[in-house]
């Protein structure tokens, strides 16, 4: 079994690496862990959302905290697009993943129009199982 979790760094994210981690390691599953680095093309520029730092200390946290609960193998990924649940889901069908756990509410600039709506674009498109943890 291939358990995909996408991280932001939202506390719901937070919790879905813990809930992935323990049903990883209970299911002697694959755990990848997935940042996707969004970035907006406007009319003349590129802007990233998130610095590269960030995304790298991102996937370093979300990484150590699965390890913690007793995995050693997690692999942790980033991919760039400006469709972020497209990217998810267009991952997960293409590496075999079984189950996605993903966070509730994600770390948009504009968060009362963002929250809640990559995973939800996620629940509607995937193909295999997704958990929401809130």
């Amino acid at each position: 079994m291939h358990i995909l979790t996408p991280v932001d760094g939202s506390e719901p994210s937070l919790r879905a690496v813990e809930l992935a981690a323990k049903l990883t390691n209970g299911l002697s599953s694959k755990l990848t862990i997935l940042a996707v680095h969004q970035y907006i093309v406007g009319r003349k520029v590129t802007t990233d959302v998130q610095s590269q730092e960030d995304v790298d200390q991102l996937l370093k946290s979300s990484r150590s905290t699965a390890m913690s609960f007793g995995l050693n193998d997690v692999t942790a990924m980033e991919l760039k697009s400006r469709d972020v649940a497209h990217t998810i889901v267009d991952y997960a069908e293409k590496n075999g993943v079984d189950l996605i756990v993903m966070g509730a509410a994600g770390l948009g600039n504009i968060k009362s129009f963002v929250i809640g709506s990559v995973s939800a674009d996620v629940l509607r498109k995937s193909v295999c199982p997704v958990t929401i943890v809130h």
